[in-house]
């Protein structure tokens, strides 16, 4: 009998940062030194900077939850993984990179005087002199037809955005934010205002019924964006990622898989649609179980 393969489905994509070290924890991955192979429109490659130490985490998983949801972003969680050494070779895989890479490009991570609080990165091999907390990985731009033949045990890391995307969704959707009379007139008077520098976007202020707000992102029109596909191409990319996974002989310890239907990445008339044909196609080649995440998550 197939030993099972664990699924684990997420709403936001810092939360494969919990289930990475639970999974450890749990001896279904290696400690360290695994192959991620990312399925995602965007790269989540972004390089953070904590508050708190990623040093002391020291695999408690109380710990990583709370540093999870209060120094990860949803785009910067792989690079803090690879830094703690869980990850030493990235296949990112898009529908449409502007450049693939075949071998790929060497990188390293390591933290500002080894503290762990500000992450840097970049190609090639560390030449710091004082380097000792540096991890050295291989990053890959690729499409799917161009994932490696047995590539050996993986983690699979889905997000539905791969299939259909919403584009750029804080444009779609605007945050209204109630403050003070005085900061409402310091904006309006402030045509310098730190906000307007903060790259959110567009930022105007309301007043209604005595009251006073930031309206960010609020835009007359709403425009296609040309990620968001039908039904139809979703079916036929699925299929295709699946008789690839397949052909491959991929084979994946785990596998999260990525709502994005808060951050609003997935559309939301889609994310439901999607993840039901994903995960029906999956059973086809694996022997998948649903895991439970809400007490790995709460």
């Amino acid at each position: 009998m197939k030993k099972k393969v664990p699924v684990y489905i997420i709403e936001e994509h810092h939360e494969a940062f919990i289930i990475w070290n639970y999974a450890i924890e749990n001896k279904l991955i290696s400690r360290e030194k695994n192959r991620l192979v990312h399925i995602d429109e965007h790269s989540d490659m972004n390089i953070p900077r904590f508050n708190s130490s990623i040093n002391d985490l020291n695999s408690d998983i109380h710990k990583i939850k709370q540093f999870t949801y209060q120094e990860l972003a949803i785009a910067s969680f792989i690079m803090p993984a690879i830094y703690l050494g869980i990850f030493n070779n990235i296949i990112w895989i898009k529908q449409n990179h502007k450049k693939t890479t075949r071998k790929g490009s060497t990188c390293f991570v390591r933290s500002y005087n080894k503290q762990g609080k500000r992450l840097l990165s970049g190609r090639g091999k560390d030449s710091a002199k004082d380097n000792s907390d540096s991890k050295t990985f291989k990053f890959y731009h690729k499409t799917i037809e161009a994932l490696p033949s047995n590539y050996g045990k993986i983690i699979l890391d889905i997000d539905l955005d791969y299939f259909s995307c919403s584009g750029s969704p804080n444009d779609n959707d605007e945050i209204i934010i109630e403050i003070t009379k005085d900061e409402y007139i310091k904006f309006n008077n402030d045509k310098y205002h730190r906000l307007r520098y903060l790259n959110l976007g567009r930022i105007e202020t309301l007043e209604e019924k005595g009251k006073y707000f930031y309206v960010i992102n609020y835009y007359n029109e709403i425009y296609p964006n040309p990620l968001k596909v039908d039904n139809e191409t979703i079916i036929k990319r699925i299929n295709l990622l699946i008789d690839t996974l397949q052909s491959k002989k991929c084979n994946p310890a785990i596998i999260t898989i990525c709502r994005s239907r808060y951050s609003g990445f997935t559309p939301v008339d889609q994310w439901e649609f999607i993840e039901n044909i994903l995960i029906e196609k999956l059973k086809e080649i694996y022997p998948i179980t649903i895991s439970n995440t809400s007490g790995i998550l709460n």
